[in-house]
């Protein structure tokens, strides 16, 4: 559920596995699939040599690459956000040669953006909130911008979803005017997204019955009858949907392309998104809301070829790591990656996703 920092936390999450990574050749060029393929080269050449009785490492074969440590900030333990980065980590250590990502808690997007912009750690996961702030000096980084904030890849979107029951006949956001809706607790970010994307179509706390509740309240409150829809600014699928009966039939709110236009143009760190068909029984085709981007990063200071890799890692292997994990499903889509971000790509990123046409 996100709250204040726009993190949520999942109960009973496992931290993703150490394995040896898979390459998808079929995505990736000669010269890529070569380097994903040197640790595979050199473990097999290595335990040939040892049935042989070779005492040194056979002739040809490449050496083994020399280890060197990324530090990794993400947020509390256990968090969306900290599962995220634990799984960015997995996929770095286990495609890029050499490469050993210490992964640690911290307080939050503002502090991560403040450590990688002063040197003081490698890798950080930071909402695209707090991206567009620290880029811009604005927020609570006002006059101080973080000059070399870049983006390696995006890992996973937070998005909004308006939620009814579809004995409502309700299709439309702007068809909530007039009635008692759930905005999201006090102060939460659920709560301010609620009130923007509102704004744009002139529903208000005038003419509209605002009800503060959490994101299980709300859907409580649905299915009770008691509102006639909920809002939730959260990952997808959020654990408030988790709470649904078997058989009860809910819709997803759409908003006008004309009200995202709206909405975008007043939050330029938010990014047109979808809510994916068969999220609910019964919902056959997507949904087009706006959500924010969560987003690896590092210094602009960062080797190139380093940020390339990286790059290179989260889009080959990524979504076989994030694969079980429904709320990191987006990487499965090559452009989410590098399109639509509220702060600068690296450059080595930058090259990578041009020479794999991802770039629009």
């Amino acid at each position: 559920m996100m709250g204040k920092s726009m993190i949520g936390k999942k109960e009973n999450q496992e931290k993703p596995a150490q394995f040896v990574r898979p390459v998808r050749t079929e995505n990736v060029r000669a010269g890529k699939t070569k380097k994903l393929r040197f640790f595979k080269g050199w473990v097999l050449a290595s335990l040939l040599c040892l049935l042989a009785g070779c005492s040194q490492a056979p002739e040809g074969a490449e050496e083994e690459p020399e280890r060197f440590l990324l530090t990794m900030e993400t947020f509390t333990d256990g968090s969306v956000m900290d599962l995220a980065g634990e799984t960015a980590a997995s996929i770095i250590n286990n495609t890029v040669p050499g490469a050993h990502v210490q992964v640690s808690e911290s307080k939050g997007s503002p502090v991560n953006a403040e450590n990688v912009d002063n040197g003081s750690v490698d890798l950080v996961m930071v909402s695209g909130e707090t991206a567009w702030d620290a880029c811009n000096g604005t927020g609570v980084f006002e006059g101080e911008p973080k000059e070399k904030l870049r983006v390696l890849a995006a890992c996973y979107p937070v998005l909004s979803a308006w939620t009814a029951k579809a004995d409502t006949g309700l299709s439309w956001v702007h068809d909530l005017k007039g009635g008692l809706i759930g905005t999201g607790t006090e102060g939460s970010v659920t709560e301010r997204m609620s009130k923007l994307s509102l704004s744009v179509m002139g529903i208000d706390e005038e003419n509209t019955y605002f009800e503060p509740l959490g994101l299980s309240e709300g859907m409580e409150w649905v299915l009770e009858d008691w509102a006639l829809a909920s809002h939730s600014f959260d990952e997808v699928p959020s654990g408030s949907w988790q709470q649904v009966p078997e058989g009860t039939e809910l819709v997803f709110l759409k908003y006008t392309q004309e009200e995202l236009d709206a909405i975008l143009k007043e939050a330029p760190f938010l990014y047109q998104g979808e809510l994916p068909a068969g999220t609910f029984a019964g919902q056959q085709e997507a949904v087009s809301t706006f959500g924010v981007k969560v987003l690896l990063c590092a210094s602009s200071d960062m080797d190139e070829e380093l940020a390339y890799e990286i790059a290179m890692a989260m889009d080959v292997n990524g979504p076989v790591y994030a694969g079980g994990h429904g709320f990191m499903s987006a990487m499965l889509e090559e452009e989410f990656l590098c399109n639509d971000l509220p702060a600068p790509l690296h450059e080595g990123a930058r090259r990578y996703y041009e020479e794999s046409g991802y770039l629009q």
